[in-house]
Order: structure tokens, then C-alpha cells, then sequence
């Protein structure tokens, strides 16, 4: 017994359409509010980061430049967290959640609709990481998880409301058809 791939395209579009809503609405699939950190961070010493914070070496309102004594790098501790950083670097993203250049988000696709199935993935293997480190490992120091693929409880409840006869209609026509095939009486 095979489903249409129409029928699952349309969920799988409606599934795509349900994580988007949920990043937009700054929810988790558990509904919990996303937030970013608002404690100090490390990262790599970049000079085109330090200007956008508006300093110019050592220490500035935002960041700190540290220099490691193993390795001699520099470094840079982010003052006010990733929200702080994100405002600053990337003001037009700030209030975006799991958004900072888009691509992750641009790359969740339908990768398969067949065989009873419907695949939602990633076509760029750098772009699946992101999401890896997000959904499953945590992000940052802390593993701090955003856990954005996948639906909420009340999601797969409009799920089953929205395709249930639906699914209920191309099963009966399956057995139908079947039943004719085999020459067996209904």
C-alpha cells in the first residue's frame, strides 16, 4: 500500500511550514521560549568582529582580547553572551532565532517524498551540522540545545486533523483497488 506523492509532499510542506512558525514564534518542540546566552564567551580573535563591537584593541565596552599562553592566539571574550553579540554583529537578525547568515534554515528541504515516507533534511552537509550540533549535541560550551526539528504535541494534532481522511481516503481506495485485483469480494 503506497500513499500519493501528493498527499505526501502536502505534509511534508505543511511539516516544513509548522518548524518555521515554531523558530518564528522563538518556540522549541516542547514549546519552551528560545534565549541566548547572556553569559561570557570565548571565541577567536577577529579584528572585522572587534570593529563591529566598536573597539579597536585590548578592551572595549563589549569584549576583552586575551592571549593564550599556550599557543600565543588571540582570543576574544564576548562580554554580554551571544544576544549582546548577535545585536551588535548582526542587528538586523538579533530577535531572529537560529538565524544569523539564514542558510541553515534556507536549506531545510523535503529531501524525500515516496515509499510511505517523508524525509525533511539537509542537502548541505555543513548546514546538517548546524543542526546536529543544535538538535542533538548542544551548542557552545555549555551544550546548550535547540531543539527546533520537530513538532509540537498540538502540531501533530492539526497534523492528523488536517490529512486524516485524507489518508483514510487513499487507504480505502487502496484496499479497493486491491480487492478488484485479486478478484476477492469486499
Amino acid at each position: 500500500m503506497k500513499f500519493s506523492q501528493k498527499l505526501l509532499t502536502d505534509i511534508g510542506v505543511t511539516v516544513l511550514a509548522m518548524i518555521e512558525q515554531n523558530i518564528a514564534q522563538g518556540v522549541d518542540v516542547h514549546g519552551q521560549k528560545f534565549a541566548y546566552s547572556e553569559k561570557p564567551f570565548y571565541r577567536p580573535y577577529d579584528p572585522q568582529i572587534v570593529k563591529k563591537l566598536g573597539g579597536k584593541s585590548g578592551k572595549g565596552k563589549f569584549y576583552e582580547i586575551v592571549k593564550s599562553k599556550s599557543t600565543g592566539k588571540l582570543g576574544m571574550i564576548i562580554l554580554g553572551g551571544y544576544k549582546q553579540y548577535k545585536q551588535k554583529v548582526n542587528p538586523q537578525a538579533a530577535n531572529d532565532f537560529l538565524t544569523f547568515s539564514g542558510k541553515m534554515l534556507r536549506n531545510l528541504k523535503i529531501i524525500k517524498a515516496e515509499n510511505n515516507q517523508v524525509i525533511i533534511g539537509f542537502t548541505d552537509p555543513i548546514q546538517a551540522q548546524k543542526a546536529f550540533w543544535l538538535n542533538i549535541s548542544g551548542a557552545g560550551r555549555s551544550r546548550k540545545l535547540w531543539k527546533f526539528l520537530g513538532l509540537r504535541k498540538e502540531q501533530w494534532e492539526q497534523l492528523k486533523k488536517r490529512y486524516g481522511l485524507q489518508i483514510t481516503a487513499e487507504m480505502s481506495k487502496l484496499l479497493l483497488d486491491n480487492v478488484k485485483q485479486t478478484g476477492a469480494k469486499p
